[in-house]
Formats: structure tokens, sequence, C-alpha cells
């Protein structure tokens, strides 16, 4: 078996190399300014994914860990083993307006991985730009295969067990802890009214121990990305009342709903609030509510105090409809 794993990892290294090609211009990597955290986990999984990018049988996957608020490839009663080795783990952002001048974008993130000196990561940026013809990806900038151990400060020995609580401690999560923030300056990064970007992390794991990924930084600031409202629908039940459900996408930073009653389209109170629990989809029952038109809508409020609404829904009869 020992003559396997070497060259499993000449593959994983050929997999991360070709993705560097995509970008259009090479991308210089300097140190970085990643103060401004955007999303730090701790209560949701802020609309990121871990998909399989590489298509190879080395690609593992990060789970979104909501006990101890970040993503790792540790998720009991799903894994709870030591992981295979090498693997390729991959973590995507929801999209993000670039805080930083054109050029340029910032990507900060705290890790936990079994050896530093060894375990090696990249980072991608991706746009999402939107155009009548629909919306297009492209990669913009890599910072190609980087090791943990070469990013300043050094990282530090961590044992698993000592944050308290711990609501599930494992012998296969342990090795070193650090930061990394890096700045990717590239021409292709170019920013725009429909411009938005992704982050891509990948992680390259030489061991048989779990990795960690938590706290993202795009950029000096705590620029938090807003709720964004999709639809919100009404109907009347049996009990007199009406049921509200409403879709969001890209929930990052959110506290709470507030679900605000009219009777004339001007002036709102609010009549429950519903905490943000990181989902797509929200519902609310009001009750014994007058049978005249009605307008409902939803206020967003963020643990920093920024609030945002969802369009007004009108309702008349059992129908309704939302004025975006």
């Amino acid at each position: 078996m020992k003559k396997i794993y070497p060259v499993k990892a000449i593959l994983i290294a050929f997999l991360f190399s070709a993705s560097i090609a995509n970008s259009q211009t090479p991308s210089i990597v300097t140190a970085g300014v990643c103060d401004g955290i955007v999303a730090n986990f701790n209560t949701n999984d802020n609309g990121f994914n871990s998909p399989s990018v590489y298509g190879s049988i080395f690609d593992s996957s990060f789970y979104y860990h909501a006990g101890r608020g970040y993503w790792t490839d540790y998720l009991p009663p799903f894994r709870t083993v030591a992981p295979g080795f090498p693997r390729v783990m991959n973590i995507i952002s929801p999209p993000y307006l670039n805080p930083n001048p054109n050029g340029t974008f910032n990507v900060g993130f705290h890790y936990i991985v079994p050896n530093p000196a060894t375990d090696r990561f990249q980072v991608r940026i991706i746009s999402v730009t939107t155009t009548p013809m629909g919306t297009i990806t492209n990669v913009e900038a890599t910072s190609g295969v980087q090791f943990f151990a070469a990013w300043p400060p050094a990282a530090t020995p961590y044992v698993d067990g000592v944050t308290t609580p711990v609501p599930d401690p494992t012998p296969f999560l342990n090795g070193f802890e650090g930061n990394v923030c890096l700045r990717l300056i590239d021409p292709d990064i170019q920013n725009g009214p429909t411009t938005s970007f992704r982050v891509e992390v990948s992680y390259l794991i030489n061991e048989p121990f779990f990795a960690v990924f938590d706290n993202l930084s795009i950029g000096p600031q705590p620029i938090q990305l807003p709720v964004n409202f999709i639809g919100l629908v009404a109907q009347r039940n049996n009990s007199k009342g009406v049921d509200l459900r409403w879709d969001v996408s890209e929930e990052v930073n959110v506290r709470e709903y507030l679900i605000e009653r009219s009777t004339t389209g001007a002036d709102f109170t609010a009549v429950g609030t519903i905490a943000a629990k990181g989902k797509s989809i929200y519902s609310f029952s009001d009750p014994n509510v007058p049978s005249a038109t009605l307008y409902y809508r939803i206020k967003s409020e963020d643990f920093d105090g920024k609030f945002k609404y969802s369009g007004i829904l009108r309702l008349t009869g059992n129908n309704s409809f939302s004025n975006e």
C-alpha cells in the first residue's frame, strides 16, 4: 500500500495544476489584508457548499458542522473514523461583491490541517456575471498550489477538546491551526454592477486526519452579503388566519425575520418574528386577521443592525402576489 500513495499524490497534484490554466492571465500572489470576516459559520453554513470539483477518485467533501461552527470532513455519525488519504476537498462560497479595487481580491481563512508542511491548498476566484442571455461564470484568478506552512504567521499545535464546549471530541482531528491571508492580483478581476465573485478553496490533505475550514475574509472590512428575497406568498387558512411563506438565498449574518402587516400598504406593524436558521424557505401563520385586503412584507435584521425588506405582498380574498 505504501507504493500507491506517492502515485495518488502525483495525480492529485496534476489535478490541482491543471486548473491553473483556466485563468486568462497569470495571477500574482502576495500577502493580503483580511480583517473583515464575511462568514464565520457560527450559526449557519452561510450558503457555502462542498462539491466534487475535480472529478477524481480522490475527491472528498467538507461538511458543515453546526455544533462546532465550521466546515470539516468530520461529521458524526457519517464520518468518525480516520479518513482516507491523500484526498482533495473543495468549498465554494456564494457570490460576493468585490470590496477590493479592480484587479485585486483578498482571501483569508482559518484552517486546521494535520501537517502544514506537507498539506496544500489552492484559491480560485470565479466571476458570476448576469447578462440578458443568462449567467456567465469564469475563473478569473488562481493562487496555484500553496503549502499552508508558507503563509505566516506560523501555525500552532491544535489539540481537540481544548475549546469549550466541544460536543463530540475526536482523536482524528489534530495537527496544527493557523490563518492564511493572501491577495490575488490579476487584471481579469473586473468589478461591475452585474458581476459578483465566488471564492473556491481546495485542500490537499496527505494524512489520515480530519481538516477544518473556517472564517472566510475577502477584504479589510467585515462586509456582509445581505439576504436575497426570492419570493413571498400568502394564503388564507380555515382558521381565519393567513399562512405566509418566503424563499431566500445567500443568507449571511441574518439574525431574524420580522413579519409586518398593513391594511393600507403604507403603515406596517410587526405581527411576528422568526429566527434565522440558515434555511432557504421560511413560513409563518398570522392568526385571526381581518377579511379585508391586507399587505405583508418581511424585514430581515442582521446581527450588526442592518436590515432589508422583501417586496410588499397584497392579499385580496384568498389570492396573493408580491410586488418586488
